[in-house]
């Protein structure tokens, strides 16, 4: 078994151009703990534990997707309260980007995974541990997303790395 999710595949670029809002995310939360710079991402369905047989099935039903890449502005820090997380999000949802996760969360619940939350809320979990009153605008960063993957969450040396399993592109 494997604990898994499917999830926006950022660049090693675009993942160090989050680091400058992590750091944002930091001051405002001196006592938070950051998340890695290869852990930054932005979930689209938490799978939780799955077995072999799952996991192939879900990358051969996650490989049908059909979906446009598409742009992401990511425009403002927050905190969820519980889990007590800083997070980046969109103000302005893509409509590319609600199709995708739709297509991902009908494929997980056709292979018997409930999804957790009541709603879906994009955003990149920059920092844990560490709580923040309100929202703050920044400037804007806009990605172009082209491509998801199902990612592994597994401890390694004592750290939580998330590896990605399978890549698929956005045409």
């Amino acid at each position: 078994m494997a604990r898994l999710f499917f999830s926006l595949k950022f660049s090693d670029t675009q993942q160090q151009q989050l680091l400058a809002y992590q750091q944002q995310a930091l001051n405002l939360c001196p006592e938070a703990k950051a998340v890695a710079s290869d852990n930054l991402h932005l979930t689209l369905f938490f799978l939780g534990e799955v077995d072999a047989q799952q996991q192939q099935r879900l990358i051969a039903a996650a490989s049908q997707i059909d979906s446009p890449a598409f742009t992401l502005t990511l425009d403002y820090l927050a905190c969820f309260a519980k889990p007590d997380i800083l997070y980046f999000a969109p103000s302005q949802i893509p409509t590319a980007l609600t199709d995708l996760q739709r297509q991902v969360a009908a494929l997980c619940k056709a292979e018997g995974f409930n999804d957790i939350h009541d709603k879906y809320r994009p955003h990149v979990t920059l920092a844990r541990h560490g709580s923040y009153d309100g929202t703050l605008a920044v400037p804007p960063l806009t990605l172009t997303i082209s491509e998801f993957a199902l990612y592994q969450s597994a401890q390694c040396d004592g750290s939580l790395q998330y590896k990605p399993l399978q890549r698929f592109s956005l045409l």
